[in-house]
């Protein structure tokens, strides 16, 4: 049943680089850990089963080993302490689908066996690592629309505003930063970004963040109005708020969709993007001779010319 209030945590996980099955145990753990306090989803990092914050660094064999399917151990391993706890869970993986392609994805389990899999729109790592070619969204029994975004597919403003256009109230945001001699590169996303993905939109935002080896790992979890409701900077440690569900509808963001104008929008999907060609057919007012302009700033006090 729908309820009106949903405890979510995020959880900034440091993984073991390349153990999968260590890592998914101590997820299980965790989310017994979460049951007991009452929370109903919690959030870890992009690839957070399979560790390795810097895929194109690995060979083709230590990728091909790290690489499990959707039904493989680690997810089944997950899936089970999801139905065991009644806590659903998003973890990230490299997948290998059927037709044998790799892709950096991410996997929510619900309790009862319901699974859904996001594949990073902008892979951005190892040459063998393909591209994802749609949004995932998804109901839930709480009452609320839930889309997944991985690492960079959060970075450009329309693939968050996609999913708020696909109904999504709640956007889950898996990240990971990369580390290049022991110095944390790749912080994109901060507060500010993602407060403001979650007024623009009118959603809530759970954003998991791990940087391998670091204890400066982030979690966050903003409202639809661009409030932080939680947040955290230890590994292992979590940031949990209660959601009110019914924030999303009656936000400023939702209303600023339906005002939108799409039949202006057609530059956003033209390549290459140029902001001077956009204004190639506007209509100009082109001045013979010269103009003289003046200039005045006016003060509490007194006028300044």
């Amino acid at each position: 049943m729908a309820a009106s209030t949903l405890r979510v945590a995020s959880i900034p996980f440091v993984s073991r680089d390349g153990d999968n099955a260590h890592n998914a145990a101590r997820i299980a753990v965790l989310l017994g850990d979460a049951a007991r306090e009452g929370i109903s989803l919690a959030v870890f990092p992009e690839r957070s089963l399979s560790g390795h914050a810097n895929t194109a660094r690995l060979q083709r064999a230590q990728l091909n080993a790290l690489a499990e399917p959707l039904d493989g151990a680690s997810v089944r391993m997950i899936a089970d302490a999801v139905d065991r706890t009644g806590v659903a869970c998003g973890a990230g993986l490299i997948e290998r689908a059927p037709d044998g392609r790799l892709f950096n994805s991410y996997v929510v389990c619900l309790p009862g066996g319901e699974r859904h899999c996001h594949r990073q729109l902008h892979a951005d790592g190892h040459r063998r690592i393909s591209s994802g070619d749609a949004f995932t969204v998804f109901d839930t029994a709480w009452g609320i629309r839930i889309a997944i975004l991985i690492g960079s597919d959060s970075y450009p403003v329309e693939n968050v505003r996609m999913t708020a256009l696909m109904d999504a109230t709640l956007v889950v945001v898996a990240h990971r930063r990369e580390r290049a001699r022991d110095v944390v590169v790749d912080d994109v996303l901060d507060a500010a970004a993602l407060s403001a993905r979650a007024a623009d939109n009118g959603m809530f935002v759970v954003f998991a963040d791990s940087a391998d080896g670091v204890d400066d790992a982030m979690a966050m979890i903003v409202d639809p109005s661009g409030h932080v409701l939680a947040t955290c900077n230890a590994a292992g440690a979590g940031a949990v708020a209660d959601l009110d569900v019914t924030l999303a509808g009656g936000s400023r963001g939702r209303r600023w969709l339906s005002a939108r104008r799409p039949d202006l929008y057609g530059p956003l999907v033209q390549q290459p993007s140029n902001g001077r060609a956009l204004l190639a057919d506007s209509p100009r007012v082109v001045a013979k001779g010269a103009v003289a302009v003046a200039f005045a700033v006016v003060s509490r006090h007194r006028l300044l010319r």
